[in-house]
């Protein structure tokens, strides 16, 4: 049995993966699609990079009068999870979307560690975060997580990515001892919250510098040297440890 001792918690967009924009196009058609009476009305403007689906819904219900109310988010995340589904293939014949550098020959190394756990603390909603990695053939990495429709709040997910990394592996791991790995200073911050550390990679829409200014414990510009990522990965993770 794999005998973890660090909990690797891994973001999706921008981080792992790069949908060409079908995630915005999806949330809107599949908005619409759940919604008919509203067409017609301009949607809103979102700022995504860091956002929780959850979050996101909130500010569209309130843009266009909706109550929100259980059954109104079940039927939206039912027409944007189809939606989301269907422009990823489109977008894919289209050559949009993409494993972001490195990626994939990180996660085979990783996976292949014992003393790692991976897991994924995502906004997305759990359905489209999976929708998201089978499409890029990610999804055999990971087994569990936090997601975007556990809490509207990303600081909370992190908790409840621990938890649910105790109840997969049998044992828990303290702060000191999880990594945030993300592209945006909300990813930094939802670390912070948990006390946990962070590597930034300013592959996603937030610049180096945006991320600088946030104070990640470890940044890169991308993850295509595995060697580097993993020597700083290491680095990070001997700092935690006690003196």
């Amino acid at each position: 049995m794999k005998e973890a001792s660090t909990l690797l918690l891994f973001d999706i967009d921008g981080t792992l993966v790069d949908t060409g924009g079908a995630g915005l196009v999806s949330l809107e058609a599949g908005f619409f699609e759940a919604f008919p009476a509203c067409f017609g009305t301009s949607f809103p403007p979102l700022e995504l990079g860091g956002a929780t689906d959850s979050g996101v819904v909130m500010s569209l219900f309130e843009h266009f009068g909706l109550v929100d109310t259980p059954e109104h988010r079940r039927r939206f995340y039912q027409c944007y999870t189809e939606s989301l589904s269907f422009h990823l293939r489109q977008f894919s014949i289209e050559g949009r979307g993409y494993v972001l550098p490195g990626v994939k020959e990180l996660l085979n190394v990783l996976s292949g560690d014992d003393s790692q756990e991976l897991a994924v603390l995502t906004g997305n909603v759990q359905a489209g975060a999976w929708i998201k990695l089978r499409h890029f053939d990610l999804d055999h990495y990971f087994t569990h997580g936090a997601f975007g429709c556990d809490h509207h709040d990303r600081n909370q997910l992190g908790p409840i990515a621990r938890e649910r990394a105790l109840q997969a592996c049998g044992r828990d791991f303290p702060p000191e001892r999880i990594v945030v790995i993300g592209d945006t200073p909300k990813d930094i911050a939802c670390a912070r919250a948990l006390g946990a550390r962070v590597f930034a990679v300013a592959t996603g829409a937030a610049t180096r510098m945006e991320l600088e200014a946030a104070g990640p414990d470890a940044l890169l510009d991308d993850f295509s040297d595995t060697e580097e990522v993993l020597i700083a990965l290491a680095e990070l993770i001997r700092s935690a440890e006690p003196r």
